[in-house]
């Protein structure tokens, strides 16, 4: 990664955060401090009690002045990058959330794998959010999926063709290009082909990043071959520089 993370967890329940951070420091992730409120972590940072670049939170029931302090936040201390954990994933919630400055904006059901990995992604500066189609658990057509991606303050909606699709399902699910194509009835090489095209049309570095992308901006489904969503590692990736570098 190109800074080291000072993450800061802000959630009202106890049991919640103490859960993340042992999750996080299973995969070498430290928390630096923690709060229960949004307002906390304001007086925390204005009084130097933390120095966090990176705040993972879900603001309380007190709304209105949860997303103001997040607002202050972003403003006074533009340095630290506002990652939403929620399961509040109503379009109105994502709503403040973006205009009070958050970066990304993922559901509390989200695998720890992706979890880590997206707090990575926000450091580096990447935004993360989910498409209105995906919080209406509408249902992609057949012959397309459209994925609004949000990268160095563009937006832009990418149409993926079915075998894209298709392959974006893969990548969550995890699986190397061999066993895409296997489970596709196509080679590798036309996986590659596909692979490239999909990184582009939703500007991707990696199959990680697209990956991640694709459990926050389309539908959920049960993997017709039957291994559980998830971003392991493998043979074909190797970690450098806070990004899965993949063979592709």
């Amino acid at each position: 990664m190109t800074s080291t993370m000072t993450l800061l967890i802000s959630d009202e329940n106890r049991l919640f955060r103490e859960g993340v951070r042992r999750i996080l420091a299973s995969r070498k992730i430290e928390v630096a401090a923690e709060a229960s409120s949004l307002a906390d972590v304001l007086r925390m940072l204005r009084t130097g009690e933390s120095d966090a670049n990176l705040l993972l939170c879900d603001p309380s029931a007190d709304i209105d002045r949860e997303f103001q302090a997040m607002r202050e936040i972003s403003e006074e201390f533009p340095d630290v990058s506002i990652l939403v954990l929620t399961d509040r994933t109503g379009t109105t919630w994502l709503n403040k959330a973006v205009a009070a400055g958050a970066s990304g904006f993922l559901p509390k059901d989200i695998s720890a794998d992706a979890l880590g990995f997206s707090l990575e992604l926000v450091l580096l500066g990447e935004q993360i959010f989910p498409t209105l189609d995906s919080l209406l658990h509408a249902q992609p057509a057949a012959s397309a999926a459209p994925i609004i991606v949000t990268n160095g303050g563009q937006r832009r909606k990418a149409v993926l063709s079915a075998r894209e699709t298709e392959i974006l399902g893969c990548l969550v699910d995890g699986l190397p290009n061999k066993m895409i194509a296997r489970n596709l009835n196509m080679t590798e090489t036309t996986v590659k082909v596909h692979l490239k095209a999909l990184l582009r049309k939703i500007n991707a570095r990696n199959r990680t990043q697209a990956a991640i992308w694709g459990m926050t901006n389309t539908p959920r489904a049960e993997p017709a071959h039957g291994i559980r969503p998830g971003l392991p590692l493998n043979g074909t990736q190797s970690f450098d520089g806070g990004y899965i570098q993949p063979e592709i």
